[in-house]
C-alpha cells in the first residue's frame, strides 16, 4: 500500500500542470488630440479704436474657454493688426500659417470647462496702412488677425475685420482718416472666412 502511494505520488509530480495566465485586453490606441478649434471656443469682443496722429489703436477682450474633456496646456495668443486693400495679397491680409504673429498671452493651462479673459490692445501705425479711397474721403479697414496655439495641437487662425458701427445697422464701418484723431466706442467686428 505504502509503495502504491508512493508511486501514484510521482506520477502526479510527473504531470504537466498547465500554467493559466492572465488574459491580455489590447486597448484601443489613444486619440490623438482634438482639433484645436474643437476644443478651444474665442469670443472675441472689440472694445474701442483710439486713432492718434501716428496710430491706430485696437482694445480689445478675447475669451478663451475649453469645450473639451482634457486639459489644454502652454496656450498662446499671437496677435497684429493690418489694413484691408483690395489690391494687396490677400496672405498679407489674412492669418495663415505662415503668418508670424507676436504673441501678446500666454496661459500656462486651461482645464476641461475653463474660460479666461484675456485684455490687450494692438496698434497699426498709419504710415504702414493702406488707405482705401472712397471719393475724397480717405478710409482705413483695420483687420485683426490672430493665432491661438496650444501644446500638441494644431494652430487656430483667425481674421476679423473691426470698425465702428452705424446706428441700427450691424455692418462694419469703416475709420475715416479726414477727420482728425478720435476715438470709436462702441466698435463692430466680423470674421473673415
Amino acid at each position: 500500500l505504502l509503495g502504491a502511494g508512493f508511486a501514484a505520488w510521482r506520477r502526479r509530480r510527473r504531470r504537466h500542470v498547465p500554467e493559466i495566465q492572465r488574459p491580455v485586453v489590447r486597448s484601443a490606441p489613444p486619440a490623438g488630440p482634438a482639433a484645436l478649434g474643437d476644443a478651444l471656443r474665442l469670443f472675441v469682443e472689440p472694445d474701442k479704436i483710439i486713432r492718434s496722429a501716428a496710430f491706430v489703436t485696437l482694445k480689445y477682450r478675447l475669451t478663451l474657454t475649453n469645450r473639451s474633456e482634457t486639459p489644454l496646456g502652454a496656450i498662446g495668443v499671437g496677435l497684429d493688426l493690418v489694413s484691408a486693400h483690395a489690391q494687396a495679397p490677400m496672405d498679407q491680409q489674412l492669418a495663415t500659417a505662415e503668418t508670424a504673429l507676436e504673441e501678446r498671452h500666454a496661459v500656462p493651462r486651461l482645464a476641461p470647462g475653463q474660460s479666461i479673459t484675456l485684455d490687450g490692445q494692438v496698434q497699426l501705425a498709419l504710415a504702414q496702412a493702406q488707405v482705401i479711397r472712397q471719393g475724397r474721403h480717405p478710409l482705413l479697414v483695420p483687420l485683426l488677425r490672430m493665432r491661438i496655439s496650444a501644446r500638441g495641437g494644431d494652430a487656430l487662425l483667425r481674421t476679423f475685420v473691426v470698425g465702428q458701427t452705424a446706428p441700427g445697422s450691424s455692418r462694419v464701418q469703416p475709420i475715416r482718416l479726414d477727420e482728425g484723431p478720435r476715438s470709436y466706442s462702441p466698435v463692430a467686428q466680423r470674421e473673415l472666412a
